[in-house]
């Protein structure tokens, strides 16, 4: 395992980190048995920076990871890092200082834990609030900056989180961006992959990713910029950068598998399409979800990519991207063709 700085905290993180979210399910739906090996095993493996979130299996996630620390964090020859989120409801927008103290406590009470490293908004950055978007309610940059730093500071001021972040997912970059500027953030969540990269790098003109596929416009850049520590999330494109989603499609789900995408697999088809057209990346030894965290983690100011795992053997497939070189200049220029030709889809 290697390591990176992860913004101004100055935390040295795994370039691979364990997350917990339900898309992958490893951490709500697998069995007892394998969720405790598989974290004792992400501890063997150098595994330090873990993300969660009370909306993930609502708080089992988040019991399930603070019974596996009770157990096997004694065991780390480093220090170990746990972010997690409060996600303001439509019913909070009046009180958005008290929904992140009282947020905070229920969530440190399924730790277990008097404290986490990180504390992050769930609510994406837009420019307006909408209160019927199909997803995370919008906070606009007033509410970041204004009755949400308020909350943050608080509980930093308790003594139980030490940094602030939010996440990006479905967020607009003209709200992001000066947030990021002001300071007060010290790290994102942010969707960053083959099939979307528009969060890291600019693509061809006249590409389209689809109707509801949102452009990051340089997110990651733009963090790297302020010293802000990224965490790449959904760096396979939801599982459709893998051999199971070439094969079988929108289907190729594994059980333990939830969220959205299992909810709705036509959901997860326009993913699945796009990402068959990278099914070259995939040369054995080196697989396809290998190249998917190599390519995350070639941009400069990525801290870490949060591994999304179902099961064990995906646990250490993910851990050996760290020990393989990155694309080759070939591979990335193929990769550029593809959104050229726009991902085959005509």
């Amino acid at each position: 395992m290697k390591y990176r700085r992860f913004g101004k905290t100055n935390l040295e993180v795994s370039e691979i980190s364990f997350g917990t979210g339900d898309n992958a399910g490893l951490m709500m739906n697998a069995p007892e048995v394998e969720r405790l090996r598989s974290f004792e095993r992400a501890l063997e493996l150098g595994i330090n920076y873990f993300d969660t979130s009370p909306d993930y299996g609502k708080g089992r996630a988040e019991e399930n990871l603070g019974a596996a620390f009770k157990q096997f964090a004694g065991q780390s020859k480093r220090p170990l890092y746990v972010s997690t989120k409060v996600e303001i409801m439509p019913e909070d927008f009046g009180d958005i200082v008290g929904k992140i103290i009282r947020s905070t406590d229920e969530s440190l009470k399924r730790l277990k834990m008097d404290s986490v490293d990180i504390m992050m908004i769930h609510n994406p950055p837009r420019l307006s609030r909408d209160m019927e978007a199909a997803h995370w309610k919008p906070m606009t940059p007033d509410d970041m900056l204004g009755p949400a730093l308020e909350g943050l500071e608080k509980i930093r001021a308790a003594g139980k989180a030490r940094f602030f972040g939010f996440t990006c997912e479905n967020s607009e970059p003209a709200a992001v961006k000066p947030v990021l500027s002001s300071g007060h953030y010290d790290a994102i969540n942010c969707w960053y992959n083959i099939v979307n990269p528009t969060a890291g790098m600019k693509p061809p003109p006249g590409i389209v990713f689809g109707r509801d596929y949102d452009d990051y416009d340089g997110i990651i850049s733009h963090a790297g910029a302020c010293d802000v520590g990224v965490v790449v999330i959904r760096p396979l494109s939801g599982g459709a950068l893998t051999p199971q989603a070439l094969t079988q499609g929108e289907h190729g789900r594994h059980p333990n598998a939830g969220g959205m995408y299992t909810r709705n697999p036509q959901a997860f088809r326009p993913e699945v399409i796009r990402g068959r057209a990278f099914a070259f990346l995939h040369k054995p030894p080196r697989t396809l979800p290998v190249a998917g965290y190599r390519f995350a983690l070639t941009h400069d100011a990525v801290s870490t990519v949060a591994g999304g795992f179902s099961d064990l053997a995906q646990l250490e497939e993910t851990v050996s991207a760290a020990g393989y070189p990155p694309l080759s200049t070939e591979e990335m220029e193929q990769i550029r063709a593809v959104y050229t030709r726009n991902f085959d889809l005509a």
